[in-house]
């Protein structure tokens, strides 16, 4: 069986391959322009995100150094790439109390990561004294290399992490049952395989209960398949209601549901299976439930079975309910159904 992997997302792993990076990235620019502190941000037209910072800048938190990123340039002073203006009284008074810098002339010196086309991907800002400005002249051409690799490799992130995000669309829709919003059967099967691994890693037990309407087809049949619809609607929810977060809920058939319990004690698993008997109650659903301990037969796919098999054992000694004659105005059920 296929299993698509858990664990940090496209995202995660290209903001870490990002940010190293342009760590060695600010470091080459460092050698073509010396300056106290650097810092490069990505940028998705609203907002600045700081991504890696060296020098004095590199001890502080992000969202401490995204406030020099945000501020207006707007009639700063041009040379080269960069941009540059003298620090305001509240940036020295900041910049005293949180690095060891002078607080006579003092500057920011900004360049924007701008794509081919004109679109900002990002900024790059860098902390100088006064006498560190000419350096802008003198290394253009190599500091223009270095700002273009950055570009780059923000630019990169940015388009990573949209495909992240399309990959997890993508998934969420082949995983999940478009009727009730829990996993569908290749969802929950996925799952419970992971937990499985995790069970054997550990050595801790897990659980299975599965879970069959007793009644559909006579709801389908004499309400239509939208009160049908409903009732599978209302049983997830009911189901989803009670499970921890560790837990999982899938809808595996038409009527059929699992459960799988991560990190259970016999105990723990009983006591749920109870939570689960009083929550389905309370709504008036009738159901057949099954379940198993990992434990009881060497992996949970062994233990659906077994689960399976006992929901069905329980299911059989149920008698189907009789259904009324039908007139014009009356489908309802008599006695033996409690969905209304």
């Amino acid at each position: 069986m296929f299993v698509v992997k858990e664990g940090p997302g496209i995202k995660v792993r290209a903001t870490i391959l990002a940010s190293e990076a342009l760590l060695a990235q600010l470091n080459m620019l460092q050698v073509f322009l010396p300056l106290p502190g650097w810092l490069v941000s990505k940028s998705d037209g609203q907002q600045s995100d700081m991504v890696a910072a060296t020098g004095v800048f590199d001890p502080l938190p992000c969202e401490q150094l995204e406030r020099l990123l945000q501020e207006n340039w707007q009639g700063a002073r041009r040379v080269e790439d960069f941009y540059y203006r003298l620090a305001t009284e509240a940036e020295r008074q900041w910049l005293q109390e949180h690095m060891a810098v002078g607080s006579q002339g003092l500057y920011l010196v900004m360049a924007d990561l701008c794509e081919p086309d004109g679109r900002s991907v990002g900024r790059v800002l860098g902390l100088a004294p006064e006498a560190s400005l000419s350096g802008l002249i003198v290394g253009a051409d190599k500091i223009a290399l270095c700002l273009q690799a950055m570009m780059f490799t923000v630019a990169l992130q940015a388009e990573l992490d949209a495909a992240e995000q399309l990959v997890v669309e993508m998934q969420h829709d082949a995983f999940t049952d478009p009727l009730t919003g829990i996993f569908n059967r290749a969802g929950w099967i996925n799952r419970l395989a992971h937990i499985d691994d995790q069970a054997s890693a550990s050595d801790e037990d897990a659980a299975i209960v599965m879970l069959d309407l007793d009644f559909l087809k006579v709801v389908n049949d004499s309400r239509g398949h939208a009160a049908g619809d409903d009732l599978l609607r209302l049983t997830a929810q009911t189901i989803s209601s009670v499970l921890r977060n560790s837990d999982s809920v899938g809808r595996l058939g038409g009527d059929e549901f699992g459960v799988v319990i991560q990190h259970a004690t016999p105990m723990a698993a009983e006591r749920l299976l109870e939570r689960l008997k009083e929550a389905l109650a309370v709504v008036d659903i009738q159901i057949s439930i099954g379940m198993a301990l990992r434990s009881e037969s060497g992996s949970l796919k062994n233990a659906m079975h077994l689960a399976d098999q006992r929901m069905y054992i329980e299911k059989r000694k149920k008698s189907l309910p009789v259904r009324t004659r039908a007139t014009d105005n009356d489908s309802s059920l008599l006695a033996n159904s409690n969905v209304a």
